[in-house]
């Protein structure tokens, strides 16, 4: 019979995306790690009463976490998580306010729809600007900027101003999402939209950092909600996910 030693362990830091109650005390934990991608584990007694170890992985908080994987390969194991502290936290100011935690929920799904520690640190800066009181873009742009700047990293960003079928320069007025953006008079598919040549802007802006010249187009609802709307079509399509949270903002 062959011999096994202690099970490796390491400490990562991570956000928890998602949570699923386990028996009476334990919880399921869905988390983005910096260096470890998503990780599923099990906390347990977590949701004992006295249990100070939980209030440290609420959602929205950063948090540095003793891990030890599963002895089951690929997916079919749960880690056990033993151990969190608090390196920083942005949930006080998002579950105060209903719009920042509606945001928030949608971004931590989104988080996990990308799911590579590449991004690890791009929500932690967008969680930060969500509960800055000093933000100037509205909510729902402040996730639409994370969106973006993930699909860049993945390599499914929408093309904002050149043909994405031929490569023809633009900017193009049509738009259509399965065909990855804008899209030229040639190109142009059934079912392509006009959208305001604003919310395209927008988006452009917001793809490239630029979230302050963003936010004065953005002040306008019924743009920003184009703007919205436009980028939801999109992920949908590319990348084949309802997107609940997302979509309900």
């Amino acid at each position: 019979m062959p011999r096994y030693g202690s099970r490796p362990n390491y400490r990562d830091e991570a956000f928890v995306l998602r949570t699923h109650k386990l028996g009476e005390a334990d919880l399921i934990l869905v988390m983005l790690t910096a260096e470890h991608g998503v990780i599923r584990g099990v906390a347990k007694g977590i949701r004992k009463t006295k249990s100070r170890f939980g209030a440290r992985l609420d959602r929205f908080s950063r948090v540095n976490v003793q891990i030890y994987p599963s002895r089951k390969s690929g997916n079919q194991g749960l880690a056990n998580i033993t151990d969190a502290t608090t390196v920083a936290t942005y949930a006080p100011a998002i579950v105060a306010d209903p719009d920042l935690f509606f945001a928030g929920a949608a971004l931590l799904e989104m988080a996990l729809l990308f799911g590579d520690s590449d991004i690890f640190f791009l929500l932690d800066a967008t969680l930060h600007s969500l509960a800055s009181p000093e933000r100037k873009l509205p909510a729902i742009s402040v996730v639409d900027q994370f969106v973006l700047q993930s699909l860049q990293q993945s390599g499914w960003a929408p093309s904002l101003v050149d043909c994405a079928q031929c490569g023809s320069k633009g900017p193009h007025r049509a738009f259509h999402a399965l065909a990855g953006g804008a899209v030229c008079g040639v190109c142009r598919p059934p079912g392509a939209t006009h959208p305001p040549t604003e919310s395209v802007h927008a988006l452009w802006l917001l793809s490239r950092g630029r979230a302050e010249a963003a936010a004065e187009i953005l002040a306008d609802v019924p743009v920003m909600r184009a703007a919205h709307e436009l980028l939801l079509g999109h992920v949908r399509q590319q990348l084949e996910a309802p997107c609940a949270a997302y979509g309900s903002l």
